[in-house]
């Protein structure tokens, strides 16, 4: 069963795989490398954060959306359609795929954990044990054997073995930018993002981009201490590349590939005037949150729809209010809405009461053999604390088929109840049409 867990990672995977490709097209390849740390840190705040809020009850609110109410005239409700075919069968296979799925996943995910907490362990085992000394005003931890400098939150690790005294001016720098910048908060947040979410290559690339977007800043910040282009270029390309189980967390000074660090030193700046595409982000963080809200959206049409539809005529109202003259309306408290401000919801939304339709009706065996099939329209109550009352066929097929809808229907959870403005809850009277095909 597709739970809202599973669509939940979803569409956070689908929406890292798209900012990720907006950012390849839009921000790559320009030199405001403080703004591209702060879209890479949003890819993640819109990914894990678009899929929460429910825009129904808002967009409800909104005159915007009477404007386009004649275009979704011919909107109509989604049916359950059952089949008598091996569904049950095909049901059980996807069931069982998803749970190897979970398990594979879950498998992935605590090797990498397991993997960090080594990596972290090791880090914070190997500063302990390491020489301490102080250059320049600034304590650093001296490396047991001849590698890459690199730094990790407040600790920096030099081996100032291969280098002269003047060499490790421009490498303090450096790694003081990673530590004062906070880069290593960055480098974890996007381990944690990739333990997660490691079945999807978009989030190991953000990663990666996360990382070299780092050396650039720290590069930067070199040149503008004054030091020269050409001298800090022909030291990056002598200084050993590390190789040590801890470089998937750490900010390193030579770990991400020369070409593009010594390409971008070399850049000249981008225009000013160009940071006005980084607003772009939040017309795509906009477009996430409407497109994953599009189930609430329809359903707030089809609410204004059938206002529309069912407005009734002169003739209508005179005949109901004769009604009323014979037969008064009950109290308010126990008046049955057709439509409210905001209509209720299935837990989980529109799909989700498809689903379990579709899942807990059975074909009864009779109505197959008599050849049976068509539609069964079944209304009930939706009562202000959710549940269900008053379910009665309101368009009978078959006495079996009839019976099954019924069931159904009863068995459903407690609904989100219907709300007035002010919050106030209802009795609301929903329809749910069901169809019935033999194959």
């Amino acid at each position: 069963m597709i739970t809202p867990i599973l669509i939940y990672f979803l569409k956070v995977n689908l929406a890292l795989a798209f900012l990720y490709i907006c950012y390849r097209l839009l921000f790559r390849d320009d030199t405001f490398f403080r703004l591209r740390r702060g879209v890479l840190l949003s890819i993640y705040l819109i990914a894990f954060l678009y899929p929460l809020p429910d825009l129904s009850g808002w967009l409800s609110t909104q005159t915007s959306v009477a404007g386009i109410v004649g275009y979704y005239s011919g909107l109509l409700p989604k049916e359950t359609v059952l089949t008598a075919s091996n569904e049950i069968a095909a049901s059980d296979w996807k069931e069982a795929g998803l749970k190897v799925m979970q398990v594979i996943w879950l498998a992935g995910a605590g090797l990498l954990l397991s993997r960090c907490l080594a990596e972290l362990f090791t880090v914070s085992r190997l500063h302990r044990k390491c020489r301490k000394i102080t250059l320049n005003g600034t304590e650093v931890c001296i490396l047991p054997e001849a590698e890459a400098s690199y730094s990790f939150f407040g600790w920096i690790f030099i081996s100032p073995d291969p280098h002269r005294r003047e060499k490790l001016d421009d490498i303090l720098i450096h790694e003081q930018t990673h530590v004062r910048q906070w880069h290593s908060i960055d480098m974890m947040a996007s381990e944690i993002v990739c333990i997660a979410c490691w079945i999807n290559p978009f989030a190991w690339w953000i990663k990666k981009e996360i990382g070299i977007n780092h050396e650039f800043i720290a590069d930067e910040q070199v040149m503008l201490a004054g030091f020269d282009k050409k001298e800090y270029q022909y030291h990056l390309i002598g200084v050993k590349h590390p190789n040590t189980a801890i470089a998937n967390l750490y900010n390193n000074f030579s770990v991400l590939p020369l070409k593009k660090r010594i390409t971008m030193l070399n850049k000249k700046r981008t225009n000013n005037a160009r940071k006005v595409k980084y607003l772009a982000l939040v017309l795509m963080a906009a477009g996430l949150l409407l497109l994953n809200n599009i189930d609430a959206m329809a359903r707030v049409l089809n609410e204004k729809v059938a206002e529309v539809i069912q407005q009734p005529t002169v003739l209508a109202t005179t005949t109901v209010s004769k009604m009323e003259a014979a037969n008064p309306l009950p109290p308010e408290k126990d008046k049955i809405y057709d439509t409210c401000d905001i209509m209720p919801e299935f837990p989980g939304g529109q799909s989700a009461l498809l689903q379990f339709l579709a899942k807990s009706i059975k074909y009864p065996a009779e109505a197959q053999q008599q050849g049976k099939q068509g539609k069964v329209v079944v209304t009930f109550v939706i009562e202000k604390d959710g549940s269900i009352t008053n379910a009665k066929v309101t368009q009978a097929l078959y006495p079996s088929l009839d019976e099954e809808s019924l069931r159904v229907v009863k068995s459903m959870p407690k609904w989100t109840p219907g709300k007035m403005k002010g919050g106030k809850a209802v009795r609301v009277q929903y329809t749910v049409p069901l169809t019935y095909r033999l194959q």
